[in-house]
């Protein structure tokens, strides 16, 4: 993996700093740039050191790496999180244009969902860097082991759904990421060791994760930015 460059941080502030700090370095306003943010827990410092730091967001769209079909204000969904995030340590004149998966209802089929998402996402295209998670069992985003039949989907983005689920997910498809100059996977706590240990051993497991199968066939530039605990193996 000579595209791979791995950065350890003591604490997940320390990572969400560094992480906003690439982010700064890319962009470069008022020119159209397009970035690829991510979902759930791990990301919320990120997003607040974001909101403080950046002062102009002219031409930035930051699109959501997945999402799951619930309304914006339940604690899953993760266009409520990114905006709660920014929003409440926003920093800049006008705010950053955040694309999400449209005002949802649990009426509206998600099939025309994710047609609105891919039609507008090709348009935001191409992406100018990736920001994402790795989740313990090897996602990102939001494609799952068991779900290796549509990751190479040739639209943007793919729909998911787990059986243990009440809800559908849409998912940036495998296929854009694999194309992305830039992808930065931010990393922490102690649940990440064992997949850390896998996919930094480079072994015979290599590829059976679906994080791995975006290392193995990216174009483009990989940083992991981990704390310590994702590393202490």
């Amino acid at each position: 993996m000579t595209n791979v460059k791995l950065l350890e941080f003591p604490d997940l502030e320390k990572l969400s700093i560094a992480a906003v700090e690439y982010f700064v370095d890319l962009h470069k306003p008022p020119n159209k740039q397009t970035f690829l943010v991510p979902g759930g827990q791990t990301p919320k410092l990120f997003y607040k050191h974001l909101a403080r730091t950046v002062d102009d967001w002219s031409g930035t769209t930051l699109l959501l790496s997945d999402e799951r079909l619930v309304p914006q204000g339940n604690a899953m969904s993760n266009a409520g999180m990114a905006k709660k995030q920014i929003m409440n340590n926003f920093n800049a004149v006008v705010p950053p244009n955040i694309k999400e998966f449209v005002n949802r209802s649990r009426f509206i089929d998600p099939e025309q969902i994710l047609k609105s998402v891919n039609d507008y996402a090709k348009i935001l295209f191409p992406l100018t860097a990736a920001f994402l998670g790795i989740g313990a069992d090897g996602h990102t985003a939001s494609l799952f082991p068991g779900f290796e039949h549509c990751f190479y989907n040739p639209d943007p983005f793919i729909k998911v759904n787990k059986s243990n689920e009440p809800f559908s997910r849409i998912s940036i498809s495998a296929n854009v990421l694999i194309d992305t100059p830039q992808i930065f996977f931010l990393v922490s706590g102690s649940d990440k060791k064992a997949v850390m240990k896998k996919i930094l051993r480079n072994s015979e497991e290599m590829d059976t994760l679906p994080v791995q199968k975006i290392l193995n066939k990216s174009k483009g530039k990989i940083v992991f930015v981990c704390d310590s605990e994702a590393l202490a193996f």
